[in-house]
């Protein structure tokens, strides 16, 4: 498989993940949010949870659909990347600040890492266009 090949593949597989995270946020958010140890007890609660899970990871999703199918704008799928990794940070920070989290959590880390670091690391060969070879 090539660099393009795999970058996409990265790419649809986390687009994938997100959106499905997105929707099952917002159909049953209690649940979503108790699967992380939390509870949703207002409309406030509610609102700002459905602005991150679903709101920010479903454009979060289409950005990295997007560079999917326009591979060759590496700057995309770069962008993506740095959307997931944004979390690996955040959770960086809460581990230095607050503890060790349990041990559901880290499988995110472990995934949010991986994908992103391959989405930056693995990047598609530059097309050459005819008027910018030189013979």
């Amino acid at each position: 498989m090539t660099a393009a090949g795999i970058r996409r593949f990265v790419l649809i597989g986390a687009a994938a993940v997100f959106a499905g995270v997105a929707v099952a946020s917002l159909l049953v958010p209690h649940s979503m949010a108790g699967q992380l140890g939390y509870e949703l007890t207002n409309v406030d609660a509610l609102s700002e949870f459905r602005a991150v899970y679903v709101g920010a990871w479903l454009a979060t999703a289409l950005i990295l659909a997007i560079a999917a199918a326009r591979i060759q704008w590496p700057l995309l799928g770069d962008l993506g990347a740095t959307l997931i990794l944004g979390q690996t940070v955040g959770r960086t920070i809460s581990l230095v600040l607050d503890g060790m989290p349990s041990g559901r959590i880290w499988p995110f880390f472990v995934l949010e890492l991986v994908g992103g670091a391959t989405i930056l690391l693995v990047r598609p060969r530059p097309r050459v266009s005819s008027e910018s070879r030189v013979d």
